[in-house]
């Protein structure tokens, strides 16, 4: 059989640790690393939530959702739109060079790539990635008039979405890659915040005189928080450091992960353009002026994603004229845009979803006597 690569989403629903290839749930009882791993894809998937539901797509075509084509904007970072005659659909895919670039450095012509590696779809056995790979776009950069649409151009055409503006590459960082280091320092937190507290319980260390000892002891205790709950004072090591110095190495308090924790949170939040109290927190009481200030302007980070992904409308609609539409969401604006009497986005008609609907107003279709 060929090398392939491990499915490691499936492993983890079906309760198999992708390293040790063992069961999650006794992994994690033997070996505490496991907390930061999970805490972390606990923020990550968070971090999609936030990332994906800024901004609300209005009248995508082909069922897909604003979550979906943001999710595949998080972890891809950039994608095209084209319209496939052969299946007579329109389609958000990745993309990679295939001509050549203009004076600017940008892209003029691409073939779309698969999202993911899979199987081999059609009855041929051609892989998906041979089949995209024969599809050739000219890339569009600026709204076309009308007269000027010809047929050839709505169907071997396709506009480019960036997630945040390009740095001197045509290809950006996705989100998922961008924000990574950073979700790792946050997923440290808690476990330190844990082993804070932990310690503040009376536990200490005993000097052991070789590794053979330290098993020895290590085998009736594997985990700390066991030692604090059921009382056990000692921890063995391996080296000629005295318990003493070891009991006076205080360090922070659990507080202070908490507001490190705040911190880089807000910081993340930040790089979204979503409102945060800053990077530092004061924790005593202050005055709204003063965390307005110490949130700092993040409305152009904002602004930057919302401006190329409005740009992208404006050059399909002249194309293809389907009317799509891209506007922060409403608990981000903080503004009820649509005078329903909520700030937050609706979901009745499918409307705020980005899918198309076919019903009247108010969300409903019912027909009068």
């Amino acid at each position: 059989m060929g090398a392939k690569l491990p499915d490691k989403e499936t492993l983890i629903q079906a309760g198999i640790d992708p390293k040790t290839r063992g069961p999650i749930r006794v992994v994690n009882d033997a070996d505490q690393v496991n907390l930061k791993n999970d805490l972390k894809r606990y923020l990550r998937i968070i971090d999609e939530q936030d990332a994906v539901n800024r901004y609300v797509w209005t009248n995508l075509p082909n069922n897909i959702t604003s979550q979906e084509l943001e999710r595949m904007i998080y972890y891809k970072g950039q994608l095209c739109f084209f319209y496939n005659e052969t299946l007579e659909q329109f389609f958000f895919m990745p993309y990679a060079l295939d001509g050549t670039i203009d004076f600017y450095g940008r892209y003029n012509r691409i073939h779309p790539v698969p999202m993911t590696s899979g199987t081999e779809d059609d009855k041929e056995g051609n892989s998906q990635a041979s089949i995209l790979s024969d599809i050739k776009l000219d890339v569009k950069y600026g709204i076309i008039d009308e007269e000027d649409i010809t047929e050839d151009m709505l169907l071997h055409s396709t506009v480019l979405l960036h997630d945040y503006s390009k740095q001197l590459s045509q290809n950006i960082v996705a989100r998922s890659i961008v924000n990574e280091s950073l979700l790792d320092i946050m997923s440290n937190m808690l476990p330190f915040m844990n082993t804070k507290l932990m310690l503040s319980t009376g536990i200490r260390g005993v000097r052991v005189n070789d590794a053979d000892q330290s098993a020895d002891v290590t085998a009736q205790g594997r985990k700390v928080e066991e030692f604090a709950l059921k009382g056990r004072p000692w921890i063995p090591f391996t080296s000629a450091m005295e318990f003493q110095e070891l009991a006076l190495q205080n360090g922070g308090s659990a507080q202070d992960y908490l507001l490190a924790l705040q911190a880089l949170d807000n910081f993340r939040l930040s790089g979204y353009g979503i409102d945060n109290g800053g990077l530092f927190e004061k924790k005593a009481h202050e005055l709204q002026s003063q965390a307005d200030l110490n949130g700092g302007p993040v409305g152009l980070v904002l602004q930057d994603g919302l401006s190329i992904r409005q740009n992208f409308c404006n050059i399909v609609n002249s194309i293809w004229d389907l009317d799509i539409w891209c506007e922060p969401a409403e608990n981000i604006k903080g503004q009820d845009s649509n005078g329903d009497g909520v700030v937050y986005d609706e979901n009745m008609t499918g409307e705020s979803s980005g899918i198309e609907t076919n019903e009247g107003e108010g969300g409903t279709d019912e027909s009068s006597d």
